[in-house]
């Protein structure tokens, strides 16, 4: 059956019920202005909060095709986007943090790149050209640097940020990686271009205006552990 959907945008959940309307809503938005055909797919990766039922509200309200997928239990943020992509249908598929820390209209550039021929775009916010407002504090600044030059010697080279919750795929690329993805955790944007690189697929990284969210999920200390601990036990 011929796929009709254009773009589909997964968004990754944890205890965000204080922004997932608004990334709904503008998300919603955006495919309406760009006269997209496209749906939206929330993942609940096991909130303790309203964040699936602040969700579930939107769709009266939604222009497009609302799907929100509940996992029941906190797997980690690989296992979410894992399985919104997995579910998804578009002829590309954009995951993007539900913080909106890059905003939805860096899409546009993010397509024409696709359209000219790369498989996977990414959001670098280490690039030339990439703004930061405001930045992230020295400390996580700090460790994101160390993580970094960890990724380069222990998994893949070439990339001045794997990390940034904004990312766009393909739908041959998507479903051919996460359909392999084994990390539940947020190493699994290192995974990808890992598995990437084995499959031959073409990334490009962007620059991004991107925002520093004070309220990320991420622990940078516990979770750049996990990370590490990730890295060396390979893929």
């Amino acid at each position: 059956m011929e796929n009709n959907i254009k773009l589909s945008v997964v968004i990754p959940c944890l205890n965000e019920e204080k922004n997932i309307v608004r990334a709904v809503r503008l998300t919603d938005a955006y495919l309406a202005k760009k006269n997209l055909s496209g749906e939206i797919i929330v993942v609940d990766d096991g909130s303790a909060d309203m964040t699936a039922e602040n969700a579930e509200k939107t769709a009266v309200s939604a222009a497009f095709r609302l799907t929100v997928i509940k996992l029941g239990r906190n797997l980690g943020k690989g296992a979410a986007v894992r399985k919104g992509i997995l579910e998804s249908s578009g002829d590309y598929v954009l995951f993007t943090d539900a913080d909106f820390s890059t905003d939805i209209s860096e899409l546009d550039n993010f397509l024409r790149e696709c359209e000219k021929g790369s498989d996977i775009v990414i959001a670098s916010r280490s690039l030339p050209g990439s703004v930061l407002d405001p930045p992230q504090s020295f400390f996580r600044r700090a460790i994101g640097a160390f993580c970094r030059i960890m990724v380069h010697f222990l998994a893949v080279k070439g990339y001045k940020d794997t990390q940034c919750g904004f990312k766009l795929y393909k739908r041959k690329a998507a479903r051919a990686i996460f359909s392999r993805l084994k990390t539940d955790g947020f190493a699994f944007d290192v995974e990808t271009l890992v598995l990437a690189e084995k499959l031959g697929f073409s990334v490009r990284e962007m620059p991004v205006k991107w925002r520093n969210s004070p309220d990320s999920r991420v622990n940078p200390v516990k979770d750049s552990f996990v990370f590490f601990i990730r890295l060396l036990r390979g893929f």
